[in-house]
């Protein structure tokens, strides 16, 4: 029976079924990227030693899962910025000038659309 301490000479099935890992190369690492996972990390190990400190390891096992679970329900942070789009002009008012346009030499036009009274309703009565 081969000895579980030793190290094997080749992968095993489970071995080959993982990822490679990944990669460490200093070059590529944005050094702001690099604050801000030390300093998560950091908050992490925090979290979890508070957990310790109050209920044991029972404590930080809890925080620990706390901390996987909001991981997984939130997600990764996401970056709404908005989006500004500048123009030359004022855009086209396609309901009062319609629409003219020719592409490869077929023209495409939509007629502006007839204006029409607005819709004004009787108040109800309660």
């Amino acid at each position: 029976m081969p000895d579980p301490t030793e190290p094997l000479d080749e992968p095993t099935p489970v071995d080959r079924a993982l990822p490679e890992p990944p990669i460490d190369d200093e070059a590529e690492v944005d050094p702001r990227q690099r604050a801000y996972e030390e300093r998560l990390a950091e908050q992490r190990a925090s979290a979890i030693e508070a957990g310790r400190r109050k209920g044991g390891v029972a404590g930080a096992a809890m925080a620990g899962a706390m901390l996987a679970m909001r991981d997984v329900i939130e997600g990764p942070k996401k970056d709404d910025a908005p989006v500004t789009v500048e123009a030359s002009g004022d855009p086209h008012d396609l309901e009062r000038d319609g629409f003219g346009l020719s592409v490869d030499g077929v023209d495409v036009s939509a007629p502006a659309l007839e204006r029409k009274p607005p819709v004004v309703g009787r108040r109800r009565r309660r």
